[in-house]
Formats: C-alpha cells, sequence, structure tokens
C-alpha cells in the first residue's frame, strides 16, 4: 500500500478536517489524502452558464473543490428550463450565476460558491474555465490574460450534438503518476513528470505535419478544425449558415499544411444546426470529460488531456489529439 494512502487519518498534516474525511472517503481511498488536500486548496472560476456548466460544477463540487467562482448574469429564460434542470420557473429573469451558486451550495456547503458579481479583477485562480461563447471575451482573450497572471486555462463547449475541449496548463505542468507493482503488498512508486501545453493561439496556427488527407483524419478529426475555428468566435450570430463556417474554417487552416476538404459539407451542416442549441445527454457526457481532467489539472494527479478533446454523438467519437 502506498505511503500516501497510510496518512489518510493525519487530518491535521493536510489541513482536511475530520468531517471531510468522512464526507470524501471514497475519493480519498481512491486518489489519497495529497490529491484531496490540493482540490479542498484550489480555486477556479468558470466563465459562462450552460448545461454542460451545469454538469461540471456538479461534479466539482461534490468532489469538495476549495472554491469556484461562476461568471454568467444572463437573465435566466424558459428556454434555459429545458436543459439547466436546476433552474425552476420563479427563477426566471433571475441571473444565472446567482441561481446556480445556490442550488450548489445545497448539494455540499463546505464548498465556497460565489459570483463573478463584486470580486477584484486581481483575484487569481489555480484554472479558468471559459465555456460557451458570448461571455466574458472571446477565448484567445481569456487565455492569454490567464497565460499573464500564470493560471491555467480551459476552454470548452456542448452544443447540439458536439462538444469540444481545449487545455492549456501552462509551458511546465507538474503531475505524478503511479506505477503499481505487481505484488499487492509492495509500496506503489510515485513518478513527477513534467508536460509542455500549447496557448490556445499557437494551437490555432500549429501545423499537423501530416500532407495526405486519409492520413490526416485518422490522426485529426475533422471536427478539431471545426472547434479551433468556433472557440475564437465571439458571437454564435456571426456564423448564419454553413458556408459562412467553412470560410471562417478554411481561413483558420490556411498556411498550415492542412489539405483542402478536410471538412466536408456535411458535418458543417450539422455542425450550423447545433450551433445555439443544448442536447443534455451530449453535454453529461462532455461535462463528465471535463470534469476528470480539471480533477487531475488541480489534483496533479496524472497528465491532463494535451491538448485537444472532440465528442461527435453522431458517430459516438470521443477523441483526443494534440495541435
Amino acid at each position: 500500500m502506498s505511503s500516501e494512502n497510510n496518512n489518510n487519518n493525519n487530518t491535521a498534516t493536510n489541513g482536511i478536517s475530520k468531517e471531510e474525511v468522512a464526507l470524501y472517503d471514497r475519493q480519498i481511498r481512491l486518489w489519497g489524502m495529497e490529491a484531496q488536500a490540493r482540490l479542498r486548496q484550489s480555486s477556479i472560476k468558470v466563465i459562462g452558464v450552460k448545461a454542460l456548466t451545469l454538469e461540471v460544477c456538479k461534479n466539482l463540487v461534490l468532489a469538495g473543490l476549495g472554491s469556484i467562482t461562476i461568471q454568467d448574469s444572463t437573465p435566466i429564460n424558459e428556454i434555459d428550463f429545458e436543459t439547466q434542470y436546476y433552474f425552476h420557473e420563479a427563477d426566471l429573469g433571475q441571473p444565472k450565476d446567482v441561481v446556480l451558486a445556490e442550488r450548489l451550495r445545497i448539494l455540499n456547503p463546505l464548498v465556497n460558491i460565489q459570483t463573478g458579481e463584486g470580486r477584484s479583477e486581481d483575484t487569481t485562480y489555480d484554472l479558468v474555465v471559459k465555456i460557451g461563447t458570448g461571455i466574458g471575451g472571446d477565448s484567445l482573450e481569456v487565455n492569454g490574460k490567464c497565460r499573464k497572471r500564470g493560471e491555467r486555462f480551459i476552454a470548452a463547449d456542448s452544443f447540439g450534438l458536439f462538444g469540444y475541449i481545449f487545455i492549456d496548463c501552462l509551458d511546465a505542468h507538474e503531475y505524478i503518476e503511479e506505477e503499481k507493482p505487481k505484488d499487492d503488498n509492495a509500496v506503489v512508486k510515485r513518478i513527477s513528470l513534467t508536460a509542455s501545453y500549447k496557448p490556445l493561439a499557437d494551437s490555432l496556427t500549429s501545423k499537423p505535419g501530416v500532407a495526405n488527407l486519409n492520413r490526416l483524419v485518422r490522426k485529426f478529426p475533422p471536427l478539431v478544425f471545426v472547434c479551433q475555428t468556433l472557440s475564437t468566435i465571439s458571437q454564435l450570430e456571426d456564423i448564419k449558415s454553413a458556408e459562412v463556417l467553412a470560410e471562417a474554417v478554411r481561413r483558420s487552416i490556411e498556411g498550415r499544411g492542412i489539405p483542402d476538404g478536410v471538412v466536408d459539407d456535411v458535418l458543417f451542416g450539422r455542425v450550423v444546426q447545433s450551433l445555439g442549441t443544448e442536447f443534455v445527454p451530449c453535454a453529461s457526457v462532455v461535462g463528465g470529460t471535463l470534469a476528470q481532467e480539471i480533477l487531475k489539472v488541480i489534483t496533479r494527479k496524472d497528465m491532463p488531456m494535451n491538448n485537444w478533446y472532440t465528442y461527435d454523438a453522431i458517430k459516438a467519437d470521443a477523441i483526443t489529439c494534440q495541435l
């Protein structure tokens, strides 16, 4: 058994109360007291409230994150009731972040849940998560500010039958991998590793290094090039048709050694039909994956995805790749 697990009851050393040890017992057995302490001491900011936001925040609150700040003062409308099951009819017209924070506090009163209102611009976080478009500036801008402050960054969205995640853990992200011995009684070997990540701006200009179209689509899902383009858009109203999206993607991949035709018209049409809509089962899949990756970033247990993840519910494809 790992020495980390032997110290699970040493609450004074790790700053975890007996109440928290009892509440999080099963996950502490899974990833250890050190990881739980990192989680307990961490703070993240989530920009944008959608069905995906609800799924992610729910999982993080139940896991025992230290502090979550939610930013999206958009008033709740009737359409939100169809996809965001924490909102009730009595909440109509109320700020999304305020209502969501209230409901999340019920799940776990030990987690400090705040809204973006009243928080200083100088406040720093361990991780900033940008969900969707139209709130808090575009992802390129937010990622640039995070880099200057030394904050890790994630951009994600779930729209209709599609979704994506982009992760930037800065130039040097340290994490731990455990090498489990064949002998159950032997000590688990902990290996310290470092991974390097790209900012979104660099990812959007990176060259896949594969010129052949057939080889390219086997390594990189065509959806990832669409999602790269969408991650830079501030307003969905800018994408009015499949032709407009196709032209935006063409400009995005120009000069990157990516062959023409990597994205077909069928995919463009399906994505455009999905934009601005939310499908809860798809949001649940992407949200579960996103929450898992956030836990990796915060706890430093295992390496977070580096750096793109796309989900296509039509094909039931969940693919990761590095660009």
